[in-house]
């Protein structure tokens, strides 16, 4: 039986999922149903060039996604004929003002900080495997108490941002400016990859996300027949990842759902 997993293979190799399933006699295939694209390079890049003084920055949250767009915006700086001027602030600093090397970078996991660049980068990553998520992040911030007043920091976010940490962050008085630098979008090759991938018969397909599940179903209907919640054939088979993917499946597409992550939803 062939599974059908709709979402980016890891890096780990093996991939986790499909060395499970292996592991149980299946034939897996990943095929990315999302893209992400960096957004408000320029922005970051005037940032990054003027320096943490101009803005009054004390900090700088950053993510896995928001490393790559600091990487890319370090790059136009440079690219730019400014880099001399800002290696020599990042390196001696002006007395009055912070230097860029000076102001504390906090990231979820400590191993991101080694993807951010030297020179324009920081010296002072600040995190680690124990602050995974944004609440835990924010608070981690808080107990470390190295924000001082009257400054802020810049958060580097997508295009889908909950306002968890800037409201942990508000409660103990850290101001916080939100710059978004990457978004997410439904795959522009999904249906020429799922093509690809689609050269075996019998499959199980896994939903991980409702908003992915809405971008790729007009795709799968060209290569698949599913069953809808009022039929009883035997056609391709439907798995979600957790019960808010379950429930839009079933009450958004109308699908029959036959295997749920977490019984907390039932159609």
């Amino acid at each position: 039986m062939n599974v059908l997993l709709l979402r980016s293979p890891t890096s780990d190799v093996p991939d986790k999922y499909e060395a499970v399933f292996r592991t149980h006699g299946y034939s897996p295939i990943s095929v990315p149903v999302l893209e992400t694209m960096l957004v408000h390079i320029d922005k970051l890049a005037d940032r990054i060039a003027e320096g943490p003084s101009v803005h009054r920055f004390t900090g700088v949250v950053t993510s896995k996604r928001s490393i790559e767009a600091w990487n890319q915006a370090v790059d136009s700086v440079v690219a730019q004929s400014r880099k001399n001027f800002i290696d020599r602030e990042v390196r001696c600093g002006d007395e009055g003002k912070m230097s860029r090397g000076s102001i504390p970078f906090y990231v979820a996991a400590h191993e991101l900080g080694k993807r951010l660049p030297r020179g324009l980068g920081p010296t002072d990553v600040r995190g680690g495997s124990e602050v995974g998520s944004a609440e835990q992040l924010a608070r981690f911030i808080l107990e470390d108490g190295d924000v001082p007043e009257p400054g802020k920091i810049l958060y580097l976010t997508g295009g889908k941002n909950r306002d968890t940490m800037s409201k942990i962050l508000n409660q103990g008085s850290v101001g916080l400016e939100e710059l978004q630098v990457y978004e997410t979008r439904g795959s522009s090759t999904f249906a020429h990859d799922l093509e690809d991938g689609l050269r075996r018969t019998g499959w199980w397909i896994v939903f991980f996300a409702p908003s992915a599940a809405r971008h790729v179903y007009p795709a799968l209907c060209d290569h698949f027949f599913f069953r809808r919640l009022v039929d009883t054939g035997e056609m391709v088979k439907v798995a979600a990842i957790g019960p808010t993917t379950a429930s839009s499946l079933c009450d958004e597409l109308g699908l029959r759902v036959d295997v749920r992550h977490a019984q907390t939803y039932s159609c």
